[in-house]
């Protein structure tokens, strides 16, 4: 019934929307460079600036160390960062990855590994044991995430060739860094930067389980006959089969941006992005048991027997997405400067799967399904078809003054979500309905085929005002507050989990304050302390029972204290912190309560705490080593155990050259041990992995092409297979044969090669 051809291409012609993009947009060098800095939503910077054009295969350049450091932090941080370039992120990543494994060689960051190989799979973030859903993820300063939860889909929206920078920052930032989930920090995604010069660069790869990918990107250099315009556009399709059998995968995305001045204090700028993905795995699906591994082999994923549960036709998910804004930036007399982006992203996912756990019991056949609602079973195919769409609309206003050396700050932002979530229940082998649900009061007996029929939304607005209070040349004092307001509404006729009509609203409030200081102690060092508190809104997980009115939380609240020391010099970059996080209001169910009728109230929370670095030594030759560590506590206030999936140690080195036409890396990543539970129940082992990458440039390859890139990418190279998460059959902490695993991809390499005309 569910069946899509595997690797599927989405169309080969153009949407309209990206040929329109052809009409617009660039900025013009003299603006860009004498523009009030009136930041940004998610981070203070998306790079770090070198003093020279190209310092990393120069030995007598100045900026050398920071133009080849995977990660570094800037002289005028206020708070830990690790800012990551476009060149590190091309040269050695594979070039199907996302932002989940660019930002995982930051120190304190774990996770980025997909169990279906590089890329190909979702893959989540730690932040100092903060998890995917506490803390933000921004691109070029827009919050984005699920609406359920902000937690975040890393192959949905943005590929490997869409993100020109990342920076990790941890902790809440200023009061203008805005988001839903300031409470643990950011990780802030930034499009590629326009250039002068016109370029066309095809690209391809090739590579382990049969994954290719190709594409191009157009960049018209600035068109002085149409206004100083400037765009590109970028179009690319990627199809694998995917480490684990039968779960294969495909996507196409296409991206535009354009730029155009607008006078001579003023730009546009516009962004289309529209991703368009599919792939194979059954919904429920968690891992394997350590048997049916042993049996079937950690690269186990779906069948081809379509009597079974695990037929790879029954279980596809198929999504698209869209992410677009207009931004106006402008100077204004008198020393004002305004910037205001207003945007629209939307995510459609429709998934179809077997209603069996094909990890625990991968040869599950035809068994009862229920056909009328009065449960007279019949053969067939359990399984289900579940929707989850939503759509955001929003508005970021910032103005700034400047006030001699100093600088105001005020802005406000404005976000509503539409959210549409459903599960119906079929059977698989002609699609009839099955009415599976157990009947509850109040619950129409034709709906028992629906587990969940639910809208949701979410107003917020978050005004905040700031002081850049320039105390002396090399001193500036940071004060600041936030004013965060949320609604949460729930109208569901079959709300999730109760299975009963649900309509219920929620208001959040918090004022938050924040302080920071940057020292320049020379032209080389810096030291930053901050203070500030974040807040993390409820999810409508929280709502989803028929306790739902005996809910009373307030908000999840972070207060953190952090310092840190900053050196930037010719060929060393470095930096240091330490942090103390207080957690509060962390949300539990009451003991009293059932878990079939679950309440929810603020119980105690968590103290996190730790020490981090990152240096990179630039050497003669054009070598470089790399190194970063962090040591980490999470502990409960009520125990004083560690809390779940929170790891005690990160830690990174490598090995990189970068010299004329020639260049390779060898980046190794540790994460120490955690616990699955929380208590310190089931503890888990480390985790690493080392990658290799060379590359060489040669220059006129032929057929009018100025250069040609080839790479090669070996990515796990010592072929570690450790398990990377566990599904605890037993809350206790105690090891069951159900418990279900999943597992670092075997061994795998991506060749590619890029052309530029």
């Amino acid at each position: 019934m569910y069946k899509r051809t595997k690797h599927r291409t989405f169309g080969k012609s153009l949407p309209a929307w990206l040929v329109l993009t052809t009409l617009a947009s660039a900025i013009n060098t003299a603006y860009a460079a004498d523009a009030v800095d009136l930041g940004t939503v998610g981070t203070q910077s998306g790079t770090v600036a070198t003093e020279s054009s190209d310092p990393a295969t120069d030995p007598t350049a100045k900026g050398r160390a920071a133009a080849v450091a995977p990660t570094q932090t800037s002289l005028d941080a206020t708070e830990p960062q690790s800012v990551i370039n476009k060149s590190f992120i091309e040269d050695n990543k594979s070039p199907v990855t996302d932002y989940t494994s660019i930002v995982a060689v930051a120190p304190s960051v774990s996770g980025g590994v997909s169990a279906n190989g590089p890329g190909l799979g979702e893959g989540k973030n730690v932040l100092r044991g903060f998890q995917d859903g506490e803390y933000n993820v921004t691109y070029d300063g827009i919050p984005w995430g699920d609406t359920n939860g902000p937690t975040h889909h890393s192959t949905a929206y943005f590929p490997e060739s869409v993100i020109g920078s990342a920076v990790v920052e941890s902790g809440p930032g200023n009061a203008s860094n805005l988001g839903q989930a300031t409470f643990g920090g950011s990780v802030n995604l930034f499009s590629s930067a326009l250039t002068g010069e016109q370029a066309f660069d095809p690209y391809f790869a090739y590579g382990s389980w049969n994954t290719r990918l190709e594409g191009a990107t157009y960049k018209s250099g600035t068109l002085g006959n149409l206004g100083d315009i400037r765009y590109s556009i970028d179009v690319q399709d990627m199809a694998s089969d995917g480490y684990r059998k039968q779960m294969g995968v495909g996507a196409q995305n296409y991206n535009a941006k354009f730029e155009k001045p607008l006078g001579s204090g003023t730009l546009l700028t516009v962004f289309l992005n529209h991703h368009d993905n599919f792939y194979y795995q059954n919904d429920n699906e968690k891992g394997m048991t350590v048997a049916n591994t042993a049996i079937y082999g950690k690269d186990y994923g779906l069948g081809t027997d379509p009597t079974k549960a695990n037929y790879y036709g029954y279980n596809l998910t198929h999504k698209n997405t869209n992410f677009h804004y207009i931004r106006l930036q402008s100077e204004l007399d008198s020393g004002w400067a305004f910037d205001n982006n207003t945007y629209y992203y939307d995510y459609h996912n429709n998934t179809g799967s077997s209603t069996a756990d094909t990890g625990k019991n991968p040869t599950t056949g035809y068994s009862s399904v229920y056909e009328t609602t009065a449960h007279v079973a019949t053969a067939g195919m359990p399984g289900y078809i579940k929707t989850n769409e939503y759509n955001n609309f929003g508005n970021i206003f910032k103005a700034t003054k400047k006030l001699n050396d100093n600088l105001v700050r005020l802005g406000l932002w404005v976000e509503q979500s539409y959210t549409h979530r459903s599960r119906t229940d079929f059977n698989l082998l002609d699609g009839s309905i099955n009415y599976d649900q157990t009947a509850v009061a109040g619950v129409y007996n034709t709906y028992n085929n629906v587990q969940y029929e639910q809208n949701s939304s979410w107003f917020q607005y978050q005004p905040f005002g700031e002081f850049e209070w320039a105390v002396t040349k090399s001193l500036t004092v940071t004060p600041g507050l936030k004013y965060m307001n949320t609604k949460l509404s729930v109208d569901a006729l079959v709300n999730q989990s109760s299975r009963i009509r649900q309509v219920q609203s929620e208001d959040f409030t918090k004022t938050l304050p924040f302080l920071t200081a940057n020292y320049k102690i020379n032209p080389k060092w810096s030291a930053y302390a901050q203070y500030a508190q974040g807040m993390l809104v409820p999810d409508i997980s929280y709502y989803q029972s028929s306790g739902a009115s005996s809910t009373s939380i307030e908000p999840q609240t972070s207060t953190n204290y952090q310092l840190g020391l900053v050196h930037q010099s010719d060929r060393i970059t470095t930096s240091g912190d330490i942090y103390y996080i207080d957690f509060k209001n962390k949300i539990a169910q009451d003991p009293t309560s059932t878990s079939s009728n679950p309440v929810y109230y603020n119980q105690g929370g968590v103290i996190y705490k730790g020490v981090e670095g990152q240096v990179t030594y630039a050497l003669l030759n054009g070598f470089s080593l790399y190194a970063n560590g962090s040591i980490n506590r999470a502990l409960a206030k009520d125990t004083g155990l560690e809390i779940a999936k929170a790891p005690e140690t990160t830690a990174a080195l490598g090995l990189l050259y970068k010299k004329d036409a020639l260049f390779g890396s060898l980046m190794y990543k540790r994460t120490g041990t955690q616990y699955a539970l929380d208590g310190q129940l089931y503890k888990m082992a480390t985790q690493s992995s080392a990658d290799f990458n060379i590359g060489y440039i040669i220059k006129h390859p032929g057929l009018g092409a100025k250069s040609m890139k080839i790479q090669l990418g070996i990515y796990n190279i010592l072929n570690n297979q450790d398990y990377i998460s566990v599904k605890a059959a037993n809350s206790n902490g105690t090891t069951s044969a159900s418990d279900l695993f999943q597992y670092q991809p075997e061994r795998s390499f991506m060749t590619s090669a890029k052309l530029d005309f």
